[in-house]
């Protein structure tokens, strides 16, 4: 039985759901924990710091714009009052950070499953055809841009419409240059520059949840194929198949970039070209990892064991035709306990 105090971030849960939540009810609903979970988060209104049957403890963290020493000493603050055994990061704009901070945080005794700063920077979105190209995978055609009219430009090969990417998150599928103007400003203003422009090639879309250990080891994976997209091209709705056919190319990506802990790679396969794309590769659990549960095959649940230092064998059947779909749901709690957490960084669910 697992009686550890686990961090968790990203539970957010508004229009674009974070994992964080689902990560947490994939640990919280298995019958192996009886741990303590603990929500580090940006801001007080974060939605899911309100799903208190899942939540013990709430606090405050200072936003990724601070220096990272600020987190760090809030980190401090946080163990000195409420133990932490593991943080589990689940936003790819953090686990950078958390590799940077990962000696410090050991020798606190705090316990993180990431990979290199390296390995990280390796699969971001801008230098993803890049290692692509190096590691021999198929990946569409892909320009960074800092101004609009690069985009006119580029747009004559690739043709529209085209996904136009920023740097960290969020997306959006363009058809013709005025849209292409419009998704610029709103992306940059949101999240900087660079943009990514890539290439949209036909095929069906999947995605491959997965966890590695510390050797740059699958020791579990499943495969979805999406069912229902989102505008940003993100999966409400999707089924479970056994995906042997993208096991090499699975094994092949974590190995290039030396990976260890959760990995979310998503593709696009066309039959008629008889390829398989490579459009993304986040550095954390996708937000529909609860179906992995569904299915029988609990990732995050995996992905604590092998943070808590367990040496696992690889896991590899799961339960194919598992389909899963997102509801949103709603809490309640009175104006106290937002103020509190406003004025005092931090509360207390049980």
């Amino acid at each position: 039985m697992i009686k550890a105090t686990v961090a968790f971030t990203g539970v957010d849960s508004i229009e674009n759901p974070y994992p964080g939540l689902s990560v947490i009810r994939s640990i919280q609903d298995s019958k192996e924990f009886e741990g303590k979970v603990v929500v580090l988060t940006y801001g007080a209104l974060c939605t899911g710091v309100y799903q208190k049957s899942y939540i013990n403890q709430v606090y405050l963290i200072p936003f990724p714009s601070e220096p990272e020493g600020y987190l760090f000493s809030r980190l401090q603050e946080i163990h000195a009052k409420h133990r932490l055994d593991i943080i589990i990061p689940c936003l790819d704009s953090e686990i950078a950070t958390y590799a940077r901070l990962k000696p410090g945080l050991n020798e606190l005794g705090i316990k993180v499953l990431v990979p290199s700063e390296e390995s990280v920077k390796a699969r971001a979105k801008i230098f993803l055809a890049e290692f692509c190209r190096q590691n021999g995978f198929d990946c569409p055609k892909t320009y960074v841009i800092n101004q609009i009219k690069e985009m006119e430009h580029y747009a004559a090969d690739i043709h529209y419409p085209f996904m136009l990417k920023g740097n960290i998150i969020d997306c959006a599928k363009v058809y013709n240059f005025e849209e292409a103007g419009v998704f610029f400003h709103r992306l940059s203003y949101a999240w900087g520059l660079p943009l990514v422009m890539q290439e949209y090639v036909d095929g069906e879309e999947y995605d491959i949840a997965i966890v590695a250990n510390e050797e740059s080891e699958i020791v579990s994976k499943v495969v979805i194929k999406k069912i229902g997209l989102t505008k940003a091209g993100k999966a409400f709705a999707g089924v479970t198949i056994e995906g042997q056919e993208f096991d090499q190319l699975a094994g092949s990506v974590v190995k290039a970039l030396k990976w260890q802990g959760p990995l979310e790679l998503e593709i696009r396969r066309n039959e008629d070209l008889n390829k398989t794309y490579i459009i993304e590769i986040n550095a954390r659990m996708p937000a529909w990892i609860s179906a992995t549960r569904g299915a029988e095959l609990n990732l995050p649940l995996i992905n604590l064991k092998l943070a808590l230092g367990e040496k696992l064998q690889p896991i590899k059947q799961y339960k194919t035709g598992v389909m899963f779909v997102r509801i949103t749901n709603d809490a309640f709690c009175g104006m106290e306990e937002l103020t509190q957490l406003n004025l005092k960084g931090e509360l207390s669910w049980s």
